[in-house]
């Protein structure tokens, strides 16, 4: 089993008669579930690999189909597993663009050189990305956008924003 799974989405139940099933995908893009072929559910019957054989969307879910499983009650009894795919499967982004899995648990530096934390969380507001900020005692969120963000260095793990502590 890879060391780097990243969970993307969970089983909800099985779809029709011929082992489909339904997933939730925890962002609405889907576009890494979209692109991996291969796929690890951990649930309470454990960890498997299934290789997806079709794959298709059904409104805000995804309509699984992989291979050697052809009864709906092999997929209900996967209903509530976690969906994960190895972080080294994901496809390369552009210049600038990142994985939020990649931006938690970075620290987070503003301008005068203040720690202001670690990213614990990446949500959206529906306008833009925010990042949760988690100090010891309290936690703020940051605006993902340019006016912001200064910089993100993966290889030294920090984001360096323009934001104050005190800023909510």
């Amino acid at each position: 089993m890879p060391a780097d799974l990243v969970e993307l989405g969970v089983v909800r139940g099985a779809y029709g008669v011929q082992g489909w099933a339904r997933i939730a995908p925890h962002d609405a893009q889907a576009s890494v579930l979209r692109g991996a072929c291969r796929w690890w559910l951990r649930g309470r019957g454990g960890e498997r690999q299934v290789t997806v054989g079709a794959l298709r969307r059904h409104g805000d879910l995804l309509l699984a189909k992989w291979r050697g499983c052809d009864q709906p009650e092999e997929i209900e009894a996967l209903r509530g597993a976690a969906v994960c795919v190895a972080r080294s499967e994901f496809p390369p982004l552009p210049a600038g663009e990142y994985y939020w899995t990649d931006l938690v648990g970075l620290k987070v530096v503003n301008r005068q050189g203040d720690c202001l934390g670690h990213v614990s969380e990446v949500m959206s507001n529906g306008v833009h990305e925010l990042i949760r900020v988690a100090a010891d005692d309290s936690s703020l969120l940051v605006p993902l956008v340019p006016a912001y963000v200064d910089e993100v260095d993966l290889a030294a793990r920090v984001i360096r924003v323009d934001w104050q502590a005190d800023w909510s």
